[in-house]
C-alpha cells in the first residue's frame, strides 16, 4: 500500500472523528420489489453537512409506513435522525423525540449506528447498512432478539 493511501485509510479509521465521507456509500435510489410489495430506500448525495433519506414500504398496493431520516455531521460525529408515519402522515415517536443513533463504527462501504430504542424499554438499537458491490445495499436493525435484514438493489438493477 502507498504512503498516501495508507494515510487514508488510517485517517477513515481514526476513533472518534466521523464525516459524511464515512456514509455518502448509501446515496441512490433502493428497492426490493415483489409481486406484491414494495420497500424503497433513497439517500441524497451528501451536500454541506447532511445526507437525506426516505423509506417506505408498500404492500397489497397500500403504503404500510413512511420512514424520514437525516444524516449530520456534529462536532466530528455523524449522526442519524428518524422519525415513521403511518400512510396519512401521523408520527409513531413523540413530538420532540426523533430515534437518535450515532455513528459507532465504520469500515469501508459499511457503517453502525446506535442509540437507545425510543419509547422502548431502555433497550438499544442498532442499524447497519452495508454495500457489498455498486449495486447493493443492505440493512440491518438490531431491535429485540431477531435481526432484520433489509436488501435493496440500485434502481435499474432491482428485479422481483
Amino acid at each position: 500500500m502507498t504512503a498516501p493511501l495508507l494515510l487514508c485509510a488510517l485517517l477513515q479509521a481514526a476513533p472518534g472523528q466521523a464525516s459524511l465521507a464515512d456514509v455518502a456509500f448509501m446515496a441512490g435510489h433502493w428497492v426490493k420489489a415483489s409481486p406484491d410489495a414494495l420497500s424503497e430506500e433513497v439517500w441524497t448525495e451528501p451536500s454541506g453537512d447532511s445526507m437525506l433519506g426516505m423509506w417506505r414500504y408498500v404492500g397489497k398496493g397500500q403504503v404500510q409506513i413512511f420512514e424520514l431520516l437525516t444524516l449530520k455531521e456534529e462536532a466530528g460525529q455523524v449522526v442519524l435522525r428518524l422519525r415513521h408515519f403511518d400512510a396519512k402522515l401521523v408520527g409513531r415517536e413523540e413530538r420532540a423525540t426523533p430515534v437518535e443513533l450515532r455513528l459507532v463504527s465504520r469500515k469501508p462501504r459499511e457503517a453502525v449506528f446506535e442509540g437507545p430504542e425510543v419509547g422502548g424499554n431502555g433497550g438499544r438499537l442498532r442499524l447497519t447498512y452495508r454495500s457489498p458491490d455498486d449495486d447493493s445495499l443492505v440493512g440491518v436493525l438490531e431491535k429485540g432478539p431477531t435481526p432484520q435484514e433489509f436488501s435493496f438493489r440500485r434502481r435499474g438493477t432491482a428485479r422481483p
